[in-house]
C-alpha cells in the first residue's frame, strides 16, 4: 500500500510550492526535443542525406519505444520510489540531447533521439504518481494542469529560441544550448523540490512483480479510464496533427500564418490546463471528463467543416482549450482509480495515450488518402464522443 506524504504550504518556499514548480518546469523542459524535431527536421535530414519522411522516423521510433518502456515501468514502480525513477528519466532526456548533438550518422541520431521514448515513459507516469502521493485530491487537477501547461508554454517560448540558435549556429547547437540546459535545470529543481518518500512497496519479488497489472486489470473502472484515454488521445492528437494543413488547403491561408496560429492554439491549451481545476470542482472528475470529451468531439466536427474561416478558427481555438482541459481532467480521474497501484496504472495510461495517438494517426492518414477533411473531422469527432460515452457509462470516481 502506498502511503501519502503530507506537505506543508506556509510560504513561497514551502514543500507544496516547490513540488508545483518542479511539475511545471519538468513539463516545460521535456517538450524541448519535440520543438527541435518539429522545427528542424528538414535540416536534420539534410545533414545525414536522408529525406524528411525518413528523418521523421526518429519521432516514430521514440513513440514506439515509449510504449514498450512504459510496460516495464509498471513493474519498476512497485520496486522503487517515484522520485529516483523521475530523476533517472530526466537524466535520460539529458543523455538524449547530448547524443543528438554528437550524432555522426543517421543511425546514431535515431538511437539517441529514441532515448526520449524511454525517458518519457519514466518521467510522465512518475509525475502523476508523485502528485497522487504528495498532494490532496482537491489539488491534483491543478498540479496535473501545471504539468500539461508547461508543454504549450514551452512551445511558445522555445520555438523562437530554437529557431534563433539553429539559424545562427546550426541544429546541433539547439540540443546543446537549449534542450540540455532546460532539462538540467529541471533535474536540479526536481532534486530540490520533490520530497524524499518513505513509501511501503509490497510484493517486490517473485510472482508479485505482476501484482500491479493484476490490480489494474481487476478494476473495470480503471480499464475504462484507459480506454477513454486511448479514444480521447486518438481524436485530440490526430485532429491537432492535420489542422494547419486543413486551414491552408481549404482556406488558402498563407504559410506565414502557421506559426502564429500554432502559438495561439498553444496559449489556448495552456489556459485550458491552468483553469481545468474550476471545471473539475464544478462538475466532479467524472462529470468534467465526460463533458470535455463530448465537447472535444463536437468542436472537431465543426472546425473541420468549412462554414467560414473565422468559424473554423473559433472552434479550433475552443477545441485547443477543451483538449488540454480534457486531457488533464481524464488523468485526474484515472489517478485515483487504484491508489495502491497508482504507478502501474499511470504507466499504462502512458501506453494507452501513445497507442491512441499512433492508431489515430494511422486512421486519420488513411481517411485523408481516400476521403476529405470534412469526413475526417466527422470521424475524429465521433471518436471523441465515444470517449465521453466510455467515461460516462463505465468509470467511477
Amino acid at each position: 500500500v502506498i502511503k501519502g506524504v503530507k506537505v506543508a504550504d506556509s510560504d513561497i518556499f514551502s514543500s507544496k510550492n516547490l513540488i508545483l514548480a518542479s511539475l511545471f518546469i519538468t513539463g516545460f523542459a521535456t517538450h524541448a526535443r519535440l520543438i527541435i524535431s518539429s522545427l528542424l527536421l528538414i535540416e536534420i535530414g539534410a545533414t545525414f542525406n536522408v529525406p524528411v519522411g525518413i528523418a521523421g522516423q526518429i519521432v516514430t521510433a521514440a513513440s514506439v519505444l515509449s510504449i514498450v518502456s512504459a510496460l516495464f515501468m509498471g513493474v519498476l514502480t512497485l520496486r522503487y520510489n517515484s522520485k529516483p525513477l523521475l530523476q533517472a528519466g530526466v537524466i535520460v532526456f539529458i543523455v538524449c540531447g547530448l547524443g543528438c548533438y554528437l550524432a555522426s550518422s543517421f543511425l546514431s541520431m535515431l538511437v539517441s533521439y529514441s532515448l526520449a521514448g524511454i525517458a518519457g515513459a519514466m518521467v510522465f507516469p512518475m509525475l502523476g504518481t508523485i502528485i497522487g502521493e504528495t498532494l490532496p485530491p482537491e489539488e491534483r487537477s491543478k498540479a496535473l494542469g501545471l504539468v500539461s501547461a508547461g508543454q504549450p508554454v514551452s512551445f511558445v517560448f522555445g520555438s523562437s529560441v530554437v529557431a534563433y540558435i539553429a539559424s545562427s549556429q546550426g541544429w546541433r547547437n539547439a540540443f546543446l544550448f537549449y534542450m540540455i540546459p532546460v532539462v538540467t535545470l529541471s533535474l536540479l529543481i526536481v532534486s530540490i523540490g520533490i520530497p524524499k518518500q518513505s513509501l511501503l512497496r509490497e510484493n517486490r519479488s517473485g510472482s508479485g512483480r505482476l501484482v500491479g497489472y493484476k490490480g489494474v486489470l481487476s478494476s473495470r473502472s480503471a480499464l475504462s479510464c484507459l480506454l477513454g484515454a486511448l479514444l480521447f488521445q486518438a481524436s485530440m492528437f490526430t485532429a491537432w496533427t492535420y489542422v494547419i494543413s486543413f486551414l491552408r488547403e481549404d482556406y488558402l491561408i498563407p504559410q506565414s500564418w502557421a506559426t502564429a496560429l500554432l502559438s495561439v492554439m498553444a496559449l489556448c491549451s495552456a489556459l485550458g490546463s491552468l483553469t481545468v481545476e474550476r471545471i473539475v470542482t464544478r462538475f466532479g472528475k467524472k462529470g468534467a471528463t465526460t463533458l470535455l470529451a463530448f465537447v472535444l468531439g463536437l468542436t472537431v466536427v465543426i472546425a473541420y467543416n468549412p462554414f467560414s474561416l473565422w468559424v473554423s478558427l473559433f472552434f479550433v481555438f475552443l477545441w485547443a482549450y477543451v483538449a488540454a482541459a480534457g486531457y488533464v481532467s481524464g488523468d485526474t480521474l484515472t489517478l485515483d482509480q487504484v491508489p495502491e497501484y497508482r504507478g502501474t496504472l499511470m504507466s499504462l495510461n502512458v501506453v494507452a495515450r501513445n497507442l491512441g495517438a499512433t492508431l489515430g494517426g494511422l486512421l486519420g492518414g488513411s481517411l485523408l488518402l481516400f476521403t476529405n477533411y470534412n469526413f475526417f473531422g466527422v470521424v475524429m469527432g465521433m471518436i471523441g464522443v465515444a470517449s465521453a460515452v466510455v467515461y460516462r457509462l463505465f468509470t467511477q470516481e
